[in-house]
């Protein structure tokens, strides 16, 4: 193991449809989330703040889990039209929300959290939502701390994005950074240590050792890390798969990366 240095469906058909409602008023925000994990977590969540609750009159038992004291009057709307209001091919599963994104901490917040164990996941170059949703997924189910995107080609958080998330949106901090590299000289100054996962490295993920304050730093599928980004990380380490695929999925070589990071610690 290398150590480290000492120092640091249809709608149903009831005999009397449900009369459309007028559309929302979109002026207020233009983040919609829909899918019923993703909404009823944000329903849940008190710092998300909820201008517009649709749903289907299938959908309606749904609101009885939400326990948040303060959300708008929901409209119960027909399924066409709810279709309407959102993206083409959005599952919405009867039901989608308008609100305000949450608060992206930054780099500074997050260090000065005091945390003798922690991981962040580190996406270099991830640009599709899904993909970073799905991330975002693992990164709550091995429990990290958050997941640091660089602003500059990184979608902005949406539906498709919270839909794949499946409620971990509402749980994992996601921190945008104006330069990655910079982002990281700062976990390493607070302590972390960066550990950048790349099919060409020498050592395997389980000869790394993985405990205390580290940061699991992503590249894109197929290209993976840039040059800049893997010359900033303390270690690079691989997962080590059949030569028969050459890589794996973003979020699934996250989640093994986490889980590997928490048998250990």
């Amino acid at each position: 193991m290398v150590k480290r240095p000492m120092s640091r469906r249809k709608p149903h058909q009831n005999r009397r449809k449900p009369e459309p409602s007028p559309a929302p008023q979109r002026g207020r925000s233009e983040l919609w989330l829909y899918g019923v994990h993703a909404c009823l977590a944000a329903l849940n969540n008190p710092k998300r703040r909820v201008h517009h609750i649709v749903l289907t009159r299938h959908a309606a038992d749904l609101l009885k889990t939400v326990t948040h004291p303060s959300l708008p009057q929901p409209q119960i709307v027909d399924r066409g039209h709810l279709d309407s209001i959102l993206p083409p091919e959005s599952v919405h599963q009867g039901i989608a929300i308008n609100c305000n994104p949450l608060h992206s901490p930054d780099i500074a917040e997050l260090v000065a959290q005091e945390r003798s164990q922690s991981a962040v996941v580190v996406l270099d170059q991830a640009n599709d939502p899904r993909n970073i949703g799905s991330v975002l997924r693992s990164a709550a189910a091995f429990g990290a701390h958050a997941v640091i995107v660089p602003d500059r080609g990184t979608p902005e958080v949406s539906g498709a994005m919270a839909k794949a998330a499946a409620g971990a949106m509402e749980q994992v901090p996601f921190v945008r950074v104006s330069n990655l590299a910079r982002a990281l000289r700062a976990l390493k100054d607070a302590g972390y240590w960066c550990v950048g996962l790349d099919g060409r490295a020498s050592q395997t993920l389980a000869e790394i050792d993985l405990g205390g304050k580290t940061a699991i730093v992503m590249g894109a599928e197929g290209s993976g890390l840039r040059q800049l980004t893997a010359e900033t990380c303390d270690f690079l380490a691989k997962i080590p798969i059949s030569g028969q695929i050459e890589s794996l999925n973003l979020s699934i070589a996250t989640s093994i990366a986490l889980y590997e990071r928490n048998r250990k610690s």
